[in-house]
């Protein structure tokens, strides 16, 4: 069995679209997750209330696996330019490196995160009423992080790898075993948000062994029992490349918490509201999320074959694909924004009508967002698969926090502000963010060899 596939040859469109496709109907499925935990909260336990609940207590959640994320990003990049670069032993020691090191990492996250949730909740204005229940919400899932992060690290080694069918088959299983747990736990025994969150803690293991299983039977890639000995040369890479990205990812999941802070002073409807478009919206940026993993990647394993032509080529049709799929939601999403909140809620739901309006509100600005993201995502895909992610952290943190953070702020204070307005604030941080990305592109200063190139294994270690 070999799970690599080689992203250095053929139509650059076609291997494109063959490797970005499997990832974008997995990250459907895992985004069926959030999706299917607000539906059936919506539905069968508690309405407005459990919407909340799982928004807020996902609040916290998200921070973890936006360190997980970038921190992941340097195992794609890492085994992408061995990949590409055609060392058998690096790809293994790579693989090995990256497993141990994360498994550290989620033993580290732990405790601190379970002692701050209820400050962070706090400090998040939660409404009082579903405090409880997302403190819970929070507990549970955290009890399963090392799930959560070996699929994370084994779902960014196959994409060094090339790999992108096999993760599909994971999460597709993954995702029915999640459908039926909430169901059950929720609808028929109502465990309500615990129900959600043992659901969720579930599925994630099961797509963390399965991926666990195919690598261990994949002789050519799986380490060696002294590839998982921590070395210098290489954690240094997986630092270097990892960090800034995971700095990025948490400053702004940091700054979607102080956004949330300000949409909870609008009351209990606008913060449902709001819990239902985010739970959205990690549909309907799929196509950008998918075409930037797959261009991380294809970038990775090019560079590492000294093909930077082929790489850059690449990103047309790698923000083109995306930008379309952008297109249609924006029309759909002006067109019937009340219809596509009301999916999420009970018809007898208290606060309906109010968590309907405020919701569509928000979306009719916010959905603006969907034609930029793929400039911004793909752009970010590519530099980040050339080891240059001390420019993305700098590019995404500045238009956060420069931008989008205070302008958050400034269009939702006022006599004249609503949930309308505060959508506004992400296509404006996301346009000038594309803007930075182009400069950048254009003085070229992104070339050169990656560092992880001149490392070397010991006689030893070969």
């Amino acid at each position: 069995m070999n799970p690599i596939n080689d992203l250095t040859r053929g139509k650059i469109s076609k291997t494109l679209l063959k490797f970005a496709v499997p990832f974008l109907l997995a990250n459907f499925l895992q985004a069926l997750y959030c999706i299917i935990d607000i539906f059936i909260i919506g539905k069968f336990g508690g309405g407005s209330a459990g919407v909340a609940a799982i928004g807020n207590g996902g609040q916290i959640l998200q921070l973890l696996m936006a360190l997980m994320i970038g921190m992941t990003t340097a195992a794609t990049v890492l085994v992408g330019t061995y990949v590409g670069a055609k060392n058998q032993r690096l790809v293994q020691k790579s693989i090995g490196i990256c497993i141990s090191f994360f498994v550290l990492l989620s033993l580290m996250t732990f405790w601190p995160t379970m002692l701050l949730a209820p400050t962070i909740l706090h400090y998040l204005h939660t409404p009082a009423a579903v405090v409880n229940d997302a403190l819970s919400y929070v507990t549970i899932c955290l009890w399963g992080l090392v799930f959560i992060m070996g699929h994370n690290v084994f779902a960014a080694i196959l994409r060094g790898l090339g790999n992108s069918k096999a993760p599909l088959v994971f999460m597709a299983v993954a995702c029915v075993i999640n459908v039926i747990g909430d169901y059950v736990l929720i609808a028929i025994l109502h465990w309500g948000v615990k129900g959600a969150a043992i659901a969720t803690v579930t599925a994630q293991g099961i797509s963390c062994m399965l991926p666990l299983i195919y690598l261990c039977k994949a002789k050519n890639v799986w380490p060696k029992k002294r590839d998982f000995r921590l070395k210098k040369a290489m954690l240094k890479e997986i630092i270097r490349i990892g960090l800034p990205i995971a700095a990025m990812c948490v400053l702004i999941e940091v700054s979607f918490l102080f956004i949330y802070s300000v949409v909870n002073k609008f009351g209990l409807a606008a913060s449902a509201g709001y819990s239902i478009v985010n739970r959205f919206n990690s549909f309907t940026m799929l196509p950008a999320i998918s075409f930037s993993m797959a261009m991380s990647a294809i970038t990775a394993q090019n560079i590492g074959a000294g093909d930077e032509k082929r790489a850059v080529r690449t990103l047309i049709p790698g923000i083109a694909y995306p930008w379309v799929c952008g297109l249609i939601f924006l029309i759909v999403m002006q067109v019937w924004p009340k219809e596509i909140i009301g999916l999420f809620l009970n018809p007898q739901a208290p606060l309906r009508a109010e968590t309907l309006t405020a919701g569509a509100l928000y979306l009719k600005s916010f959905s603006w967002e969907y034609v930029i993201l793929p400039f911004v995502f793909v752009s970010n895909g590519f530099f980040n698969g050339l080891g240059r992610t001390m420019f993305t952290m700098f590019n995404n943190v500045l238009c956060t926090f420069a931008i989008r953070v205070p302008a958050t702020f400034l269009l939702g204070m006022g006599a004249h502000a609503t949930m309308f307005t505060i959508g506004l604030a992400a296509p404006l941080a996301s346009f000038v963010s594309v803007f930075v990305a182009a400069f950048y592109f254009w003085r070229g200063t992104w070339r050169g060899k990656p560092h992880m190139l001149d490392i070397d294994l010991p006689d030893e270690e070969i």
